[in-house]
């Protein structure tokens, strides 16, 4: 099973997984880990590694990341220079669910593809959702 380590600011990590959970139930070899106000980049980075350790039972590891330049980017960006990984940023709830029930069925390669097409995808206008499954302006109905 490819393991996952989502680190981002804050909670953010810890509450995405969590929503996952709760619409695909638990889930095992996967860590988080927030960076907050005041900690220490060393050891952030000295927990992103170990976490990713802990995932890895040889499928590989998926990192996931909020968004390119920040601490959480830049620690897996100075792993990837001697370590064989992947890592895709901005990380969303679509992505995050795709991952977790495609992991056991794919190579690292198609779930980074699969992670980023389906966090691209997540992302779009309701109202127009609305529009293109035919309800009128003002007019309530369940897709």
């Amino acid at each position: 099973m490819i393991g996952i380590v989502i680190a981002t600011h804050a909670d953010y990590c810890s509450g995405v997984l969590h929503a996952v959970e709760l619409i695909a139930g638990p889930q095992t070899n996967v860590k988080t880990i927030g960076l907050f106000h005041g900690d220490g980049i060393d050891e952030f980075e000295e927990k992103v590694w170990s976490a990713i350790e802990e995932v890895d039972d040889g499928s590989g590891v998926l990192g996931m990341v909020d968004f390119l330049g920040g601490s959480p980017s830049n620690t897996f960006l100075k792993y990837m220079r001697n370590h064989n990984m992947h890592c895709v940023r901005g990380v969303n709830m679509p992505m995050c669910l795709e991952a977790f029930m495609s992991r056991d069925y794919c190579t690292i390669e198609e779930l980074v593809k699969i992670c980023i097409d389906a966090g691209k995808d997540g992302i779009a206008d309701l109202y127009d959702d609305m529009k293109s499954f035919g309800a009128a302006e003002g007019e309530e109905e369940e897709f």
